[in-house]
């Protein structure tokens, strides 16, 4: 070979030496997606497993990646189980649905992460994919049935107003535990943590969903990472970062409107003039009366012909449907360098009744930065604003039922307005019986006054990470250090001035009762005349308020994580420092007097200014340890401890620790069991132990702090006026500098299976807690010489156990038909072994060993007076001496008769005394139910899908409890004059002892001794709780259902758009059982006389780009 060709070979060879390995590390892998039927999975992600590359699959489930040689791909998607794929030759790799949501990666804030498959604790994740359909002012709405064992205290249908989360039987504690007058903060919501930080509750259902990825609840001892504040059970969220591939750009719209289930059904005009005439005269229903006096008292014939024909109907009148809207826009995408994520959205809700709104704009953007191999950042920016207007309304109070209630029961026979008059709501004897006859609805909504309330929360949180993954000897090993400060601010702006409404001095009707015409009328009479309306001006507050409230968190945390596995061994281990620090401060300012115009500023009123103001302010320092092992993905274990002070205590008890230990075996990993057992894809038992604190007091409730009194007169004996002098502050005066820690022990053991391909999955959990050293009042009667209350002590001592049975199936018919059913149920229980025990009529109360739900109580109702001979008889029979407070000659006919059940309780033996002829609600009320909440509940969660078009349903059933009829439906509020009653209430179906006649003799209420409901005239005796009134609480609704379809690709491509999906969902939708009366009322309205809940229609478009 000459030497030309030897450095002509030796510059080839040397080419390739560099070239070919680097063609090698460029290699393109090209495969498909696909899942069981062959279905292509659009969206799954790529990734190269211990690497940052990574791609998604495009609309045919296909994908491109370049890889270096021997490079293993991880393909996974939501909903699936990931696989791992070494085999890159055109790979066609076909992902199993994964019921159980196994590789889903349960992110625990700075403690780590780790995949439900290894979990051993009683955790539950939800997906916001499947809550997208929904349009909801908050984040606890949506997940209302979706989690087995969280419960949702609907919100209600106010604009603005949130529900409360509650886990597990977390609620009972309250039972026995402080209320925050007595320094107690006893509230049983989890705590909430977002990406790592802690959160309140405000800012967790002011999330958007569509910045969430996913909720977790941690309901056991796996809270125990979270120490003091996680005793009742922790709710993780997860928001949303950018994938790899090019950057994507969502719009989710929503319109719809809000409208009631059902308002009460009231008794119309007629029937309530009928109604209160029986009730008026039971006592004097003679003919013989002087005409003159029923002329007064009854409604008379020709205003109550002329009431046939009116229908005031106020509440009907005002209420409207309300609309609602939502718009959401996000951005995010990843290079292996970069994450990122920004999104804002706006919610607004329209009230349903006068000028009651709410509005709120979300926004977050984060940033994850890859500063280099080993060195990661992340900055995240997020908060809301939101503003909530309605009227001012302090007459008769300042409830905000006001002005739902008064408009429900307002009589239908009074107009708002007479001649352009607005008029009091003055009854039968045109005089006042209670200030709510002084509202009238379109004065107080158009008169200026209103109540303006401003809430911002702003969040910052950032955090630097390092892995040592460079070192073969500290590899495995990452250190984080996170910062987070968040800002709430909340004001009030409060303007209330005077009104004038009028009262019509004579009215129409022979026995001046109407404010309409009638026959009846003197036709030489003006009423009209202005001379014929009194004004009568009221007080509206009459003052200028503002309020603020502000509170800063922070959060400080470092820890230090290690994960590695050594062959079929997995170690892991954390360490952690914590640190937070809590400041509130509230300052209020008023000025009474306001002038017409004011401006809403100081000096736009003339009267007293007074100011308030008050801070607090606590802190966390905790420590905590946590070692993970397992083996071949069999043998789960965990231990953990932790230690934490809380500045809320005495510097002796600022400290407590807490433990936790669990371990799981997935025995579906067995080789026999593999081997010899068919049909079951995957089965794990677990179980754990663990131990939770509250710090459930006020801060600073330990140390007695003192104020300065204004003069209190004069001293005793001395004649000299007391001065200022040094007192007991009151706002910290049950002051114990012993309360230390409350205790949980928490044991879990739970079961996850799944069968049959996946398709059947089921997980069961049983758990008992044990409450000990719970803070609690104490019911001492103190000297009022000591100057203070009694403090609330560690005494309490509760037991709490249940189970909790989730079954999920998933299966496909032929091609193309999706379905799936999901049914969540389970049943609890407690027991009381130590509280401070109330020593009045135990037979109803509390007592050692039972639960706190003692039942329902009430009087055993044996019929109803009917006659003058059935009160003889009853009190001959029964050796009756007083009846519900009344001698035998006072109890009239139309009172319902109970059971002479027991006598007094006697302490020495601890029993009481057989019937004594005393009938009273003290002695003698039986158990009506054994349960007065329904003992069993199960929700089913419905889905189907066909060829982009997509149902789902949740129809929710609980039963097991009983009730009786509201208080408010059995007694007027207040007075019979000015208050309406409901449906059932008809005058044909309620006893009337004799014919009554108004005051020309005409015959106005005919006699019924044979009605089925007692006569209204006593209430004091029929409205006390009672079998006779006894109904269940049993429900079964469909809470929701969502029809949606998504676009075929092939539609949208030529316009830019990638997906798009459309849907129309309903929620609060249909009750399909009612126990009331009449169904005068809905089940799932709420409450009697407020605000109810709403049914809501949506309309929505969810588009990425």
């Amino acid at each position: 070979m000459n030497k030309k060709n030897i450095i002509l070979s030796l510059f080839i060879g040397t080419l390739l030496t560099f070239v070919m390995p680097l063609c090698a590390q460029n290699q393109t892998v090209t495969g498909l997606v696909v899942d069981v039927s062959g279905e292509p999975i659009i969206g799954a992600t790529v990734m190269v497993v211990n690497g940052t590359v990574g791609t998604v699959t495009d609309i045919d489930g296909k994908f491109n990646i370049k890889v270096a040689p021997k490079s293993k791909l991880k393909v996974s998607f939501v909903g699936y189980t990931s696989q791992i794929i070494s085999d890159l030759k055109n790979p066609r790799i076909v992902l199993l649905e994964d019921q159980l949501k196994l590789d889903e990666v349960v992110v625990l804030g700075d403690y780590g992460s780790q995949k439900l498959r290894n979990a051993t604790g009683a955790i539950e994740t939800i997906s916001t994919e499947e809550l997208k359909d929904l349009s909801v002012g908050s984040l606890g709405d949506a997940l209302a049935g979706k989690i087995n064992g969280l419960h949702v205290s609907l919100s209600g249908g106010r604009p603005g107003s949130t529900p409360s989360l509650q886990i597990r039987q977390s609620s009972v504690n309250t039972t026995i535990t402080p209320s925050s007058d007595l320094g107690g903060n006893a509230s049983p919501t989890p705590l909430y943590v977002i990406d790592g930080f802690i959160a309140d509750e405000g800012a967790f259902n002011n999330l958007d969903i569509n910045e969430v990825e996913n909720v977790t609840v941690l309901k056991d001892a796996a809270a125990a990472v979270y120490g003091a504040r996680a005793a009742y059970g922790v709710v993780l969220v997860k928001t949303k970062q950018g994938k790899v591939g090019a950057p994507k750009i969502s719009y989710s719209g929503q319109f719809g409107y809000t409208d009631a289930l059902m308002l009460p059904k009231m008794l119309n005009a007629y029937d309530y003039g009928r109604i209160y005439n029986a009730a008026r005269a039971a006592n004097t229903a003679t003919k013989d009366q002087e005409s003159d006096d029923l002329r007064v008292q009854l409604f008379q014939s020709d205003e109550l012909e002329a009431m046939k024909s009116l229908n005031y109907d106020l509440l009907d009148k005002y209420w409207e449907t309300g609309m609602t809207q939502k718009h959401s826009v996000n951005v995010s995408g990843a290079t292996d360098k970069v994450n990122y994520f920004a999104g804002i959205s706006y919610f607004d809700q329209d009230g349903n009744l006068g000028k009651l709104n709410y509005n709120r704009w979300n926004y977050r953007a984060g940033v994850d930065v890859k500063v280099s191999k080993w060195l990661g950042a992340n900055l995240t920016v997020s908060g809301d604003y939101a503003t909530k207007e309605k009227p001012l309304v302090k007459v008769g109070g300042s409830g905000d039922e006001k002005d739902y209630n008064l408009l429900l029961t307002r009589p239908t026979y009074m107009p708002e307005s007479v001649n352009g008059y607005d008029i009091l709501a003055y009854g039968p004897s045109n005089t006042q019986k209670n200030q709510n006859q002084q509202y009238n609805f379109a004065t107080l909504q158009n008169n200026g006054d209103y109540r303006k309330n401003m809430n911002s929360n702003l969040n910052i949180s950032g955090s630097l990470n390092y892995d040592f993954g460079w070192s073969k000897i500290l590899k495995g090993l990452k250190l984080r250090f996170s910062y987070s400060k968040s800002i709430n601010t909340d004001k009030g702006n409060e303007y209330g001035s005077n009104f004038t409404l009028y009262q019509m001095l004579t009215r129409y009707g022979s026995g001046n009762h109407l404010y309409t015409p009638t026959s009846g009328d003197n036709a030489d009479f003006d009423y009209l005349a202005a001379s014929n309306f009194n004004g009568v001006t009221t007080n509206n507050g009459d003052y200028l308020a503002r309020t603020m409230v502000r509170t800063d968190n922070y959060q400080m945390n470092f820890t230090a994580q290690y994960q590695r596995d050594f062959g079929q061994h997995h170690l892991g281990g954390l360490f952690s420092i914590e640190k937070s620090e809590a400041e509130s401060e509230y300052l209020q300012g008023k000025r009474l007097t306001p002038y017409p115009f004011t401006t809403g500023q100081y000096n736009s009123a003339t009267g007293e200014m007074t100011t308030m103001f008050t801070r607090s302010e606590s802190g966390t320092l905790s420590y905590i340890g946590r070692i993970n092992y397992a083996y071949a993905n069999k043998y789960l274990f965990e231990a953990l401890v932790r230690s934490d002070a809380s500045t809320k205590f005495a510097p002796k008890n600022y400290w407590g620790t807490f433990p936790a230990f669990s371990a799981g075996w997935v025995i579906s990993e067995e080789s026999w069991f593999r081997n010899k057992v068919k049909g079951v894809d995957f089965l794990k038992l677990r179980a754990s132990w663990g131990m939770t604190g509250r710090d459930n007091t006020a801060a600073w409730q330990w140390m007695q702090v003192y104020a300065q009194d204004a003069n209190r007169g004069t001293v005793f004996e001395t004649g000299k006026d007391s001065g200022n002098r040094i007192t007991i502050n009151k706002n910290n005066s049950a002051v114990n500098t012993d309360v230390h820690w409350d205790k949980d022990y928490k044991t879990n053991v739970g079961i996850d299976a799944q069968f049959l391909n996946n398709r059947l999955a089921v997980t069961f959990d049983y758990y008992y807690e044990k409450n000990r050293e719970m803070l609690m009042n104490i019911k001492q009667t103190v000297p009022s010489t000591v100057g203070t209350q009694s403090a609330a002590s560690n005494i309490g001592e509760m037991d709490s156990w249940g189970g909790e049975l989730s079954v999920t199936w998933k299966d496909k018919i032929g091609k193309d038909f999706k379905y799936r059913i999901g049914i969540n149920t389970g049943w609890s229980d407690n027991k009381v072994l130590n509280m401070d025990w109330v020593t009045d009529y135990l037979y109803r109360q509390i007592t050692p060993g039972h639960r706190t739900d003692v039942g329902l109580w009430g009087m055993q109702c044996i019929g109803m007076f009917r006659s003058f001979q059935d009160i003889e008889e009853y009190f001959t029979k029964y050796n009756i001496s007083t009846y519900m407070g009344l001698t035998k000659d006072q109890v009239r006919p139309g009172m319902l008769m109970y059971k002479d059940v027991r006598g007094a309780y006697d302490p020495e033996t601890g029993t009481y005394a057989g019937p004594d002829g005393v009938v009273d609600v003290d002695n003698d009320q039986v158990e009506l139910g054994h349960r007065s909440s329904n003992l069993y509940g199960l929700t089913m969660n419905l889905g189907a899908d066909w060829k982009g078009l997509s149902l789902i349903a949740q129809i929710g059933a609980s039963w097991g409890g009983y009730t009786t009829l509201p208080g408010a439906a059995l007694k007027p509020t207040g007075n019979l004059e000015y208050c309406n009653m409901p449906s059932f209430w008809n005058p044909d179906n309620m006893f009337a002892y004799q014919d009554v006649y108004d005051g020309s003799g005409n015959l106005v209420v005919k006699e019924n001794r044979e009605a089925y409901y007692p006569n209204l005239k006593y209430t004091d005796v029929n409205a006390v709780a009672s079998s006779f009134w006894r109904v269940s609480t049993a429900r079964v609704a469909l809470n929701r259902l969502t029809l949606a379809y998504t676009l075929p690709k092939s539609w949208l491509g030529s316009i830019g758009i990638k997906s798009c999906r459309i849907n129309i969902t309903g929620q609060n939708l249909i009750n399909f059982y009612n126990p009331y009366p009449d169904n005068f009322m809905n089940p799932m309205s709420g409450s009697y006389g407020s605000y109810p809940n709403l049914r809501k229609w949506t309309v929505g478009v969810n588009l990425s780009f």
